[in-house]
C-alpha cells in the first residue's frame, strides 16, 4: 500500500491524540505493536487498525505491517470489546487487509497498542451509554451519565458532552433513575427540561435545523451526528408522552396533576428547543406564534396538533 493510499485511510480522525506523536515518537522501535485510530464523530462508526512497525524512516515516519483493520461499518455496538472491567480488551477477527504494509506513516497518527486499545474501549463504552439512552433509555441513570461525561471530557469530545448533558437533563426530569415512568409522571419536569435543552442547543443551530428536517420527514430518519439524534429523540419522546396524556385525558382542561398553564409551558419549551431558543424560525415561525396557537387550543378544550 502506498502512502497516497494511506492518507484517506486515516482521514477524518476527530479525536485529539493528546500530543501522542511528540510523547511517544522517541519510544517507537521496530517490532512495536501500534494502534491507528480511525475515529468518527458518530462513535458507533469508530474503526481502527493495528500492526507492527517494520521500519523507522529517516524522516521519522514509520512503515507498518497491518495485523488487522476494523471499519466502523464492519462492527456492531458490542462486537469489538469484552465487558470485563479493568481487563477489557478489543476483540478482533482477521480482515482482508491484514498483512498489508503502509509506508511513511506519521507517528502523530499512531499510538502504542495498549494506550490506543484503552482509548478505543473507552469510546465504545461511551457509545454504548448513548445508544442505550437513544433507544429504550433503560438502565441509564444520572450516575451513568456522569461517568459518560467524564469519559467524553478525558477523550476531548466537547460536542458529545453536550449530548450527554441533554441526556442527563431528560433522565433527571422524569425521576425515573433508569426505569420507564408513565407520561403522567414523566412530563412534570418536562417544561424546565425543554427550556434547559433549548439553551444548550442555541449555539448549535445547524444541529437543530437537521433535527427539524428529520422530524418533518424531509431528511433520512437518522443522522451520523449524535447531537442531531439527541434533539430528535427529545422531540419524539415529548410528542409521544403528550399523546399518551391526551389519550388518557381527552380534555386538556381536565388533566389530573396538570394545569392548563403547565401544559402550555411544556409545548412552549418544545418550540424553544426547535427554534434553538427562539434564535431561528421553526416551520417559518417563532415561539410566540406556536405558544399562542397552543394556548388557544388548550383553553378551548382541544389538544394542540403538531
Amino acid at each position: 500500500m502506498s502512502n497516497s493510499r494511506f492518507i484517506p485511510f486515516v482521514a477524518g480522525i476527530c479525536l485529539s491524540l493528546m500530543a501522542a506523536g511528540t510523547t511517544f515518537a522517541a519510544s517507537f522501535k521496530v517490532g512495536d505493536r501500534v494502534f491507528i485510530p480511525l475515529y468518527s464523530e458518530n462513535l458507533l462508526d469508530d474503526g481502527y487498525a493495528d500492526g507492527i512497525i517494520q521500519r523507522i524512516n529517516a524522516d521519522g515516519t514509520v512503515n507498518i505491517k497491518l495485523s488487522d483493520v476494523v471499519n466502523g461499518e464492519d462492527k456492531t455496538m458490542y462486537g469489538t470489546c469484552s465487558p470485563s472491567g479493568a481487563s477489557e480488551q478489543i476483540m478482533t477477527a482477521p480482515t482482508a487487509r491484514a498483512k498489508e504494509v503502509v509506508n511513511d506513516v506519521p507517528t502523530d497518527k499512531i499510538l502504542p497498542w495498549t494506550i490506543g486499545q484503552f482509548q478505543y474501549v473507552e469510546r465504545e463504552n461511551l457509545s454504548t451509554t448513548l445508544q442505550r439512552w437513544l433507544g429504550s433509555g433503560m438502565a441509564i441513570t444520572p450516575n451513568s451519565l456522569d461517568i459518560a461525561d467524564r469519559r467524553a471530557r478525558e477523550l476531548d469530545l466537547p460536542r458529545l458532552r453536550v449530548v450527554i448533558a441533554i441526556a442527563k437533563l431528560q433522565v433527571e426530569s422524569t425521576g425515573g433513575n433508569g426505569f420507564p415512568v408513565p407520561a403522567s409522571r414523566a412530563l412534570h419536569g418536562a417544561a424546565k427540561m425543554l427550556d434547559d435543552v433549548a439553551a444548550l442547543v442555541q449555539s448549535h443551530p445547524n444541529a437543530v435545523s437537521d433535527a427539524a428536517a428529520i422530524l418533518a420527514k424531509t431528511a433520512p430518519p437518522h443522522s451520523k451526528d449524535l447531537l442531531v439524534e439527541a434533539i430528535v429523540h427529545i422531540a419524539q419522546l415529548t410528542q409521544k408522552q403528550l399523546a399518551q396524556l391526551a389519550s388518557d385525558y381527552p380534555d386538556p382542561m381536565k388533566v389530573e396533576g396538570y394545569t392548563p398553564a403547565q401544559l402550555i409551558a411544556i409545548y412552549a419549551g418544545y418550540y424553544r428547543m426547535m427554534t434553538a431558543n427562539d434564535t431561528q424560525p421553526y416551520e417559518n415561525a417563532k415561539v410566540a406564534y406556536f405558544s399562542d396557537k397552543v394556548a388557544q387550543a388548550i383553553l378551548s378544550g382541544h389538544w394542540p396538533k403538531w
